[in-house]
């Protein structure tokens, strides 16, 4: 119910206040939201959908067979369940929450690349999750070596810098003139 909260004081900020910092303060604060609730509540609803495109395209990626949220591993020596920790749509709302805070940080004016760049952060995110999964659908030998705690952190290493690199090469310009 707090995350409800803080989403309400949030909007209730952005759409009462003048003053512009307090509204980019708000607009971070209720995007700190969506990963912390909103992804969450959508992930429960459609559970099922967001493995089976994952699952689809890893399968896809593996030229191997799919039922559902299973893809055989490629070798043929048994199968791979994407579970919802598996999913790309927690770090994509972290892509999105990235975005909405490296842009209100400098006050970066809107303009029509801004979906762009913040497309390309959650793209980005999904293209090294799905690679991470198909390099552990090759085999058991490479699903023990991708799934490890040290496959884990160069995966998410990697996802962290492309969001952060998207992010500040959208809001380049801004970002240049505070420095």
């Amino acid at each position: 119910m707090s995350w409800f909260a803080v989403t309400a004081l949030g909007l209730y900020l952005i759409s009462s206040s003048d003053i512009p910092s307090t509204r980019r303060g708000a607009l971070i604060l209720v995007a700190t939201c969506v990963p912390m609730l909103w992804s969450r509540l959508l992930f429960q609803f459609f559970a099922d959908l967001i493995l089976q495109i994952d699952a689809s395209l890893v399968s896809w990626l593996l030229h191997s067979p799919r039922s559902g949220d299973i893809v055989d591993f490629a070798d043929g020596s048994g199968v791979l369940v994407i579970l919802p920790a598996c999913s790309s749509l927690a770090n994509v709302s972290l892509a999105v929450l990235c975005w909405v805070t490296v842009s209100q940080s400098v006050d970066h004016k809107r303009s029509a690349y801004d979906l762009f760049w913040c497309l390309m952060a959650c793209v980005s995110v999904i293209a090294v999750n799905v690679t991470r999964i198909g390099f552990m659908g090759l085999s058991q030998w490479h699903y023990a070596m991708f799934h490890s705690q040290w496959g884990a952190a160069v995966a998410n290493t990697i996802i962290l810098g492309l969001i952060v690199g998207f992010c500040v090469i959208g809001v380049r310009r801004e970002l240049f003139q505070r420095i």
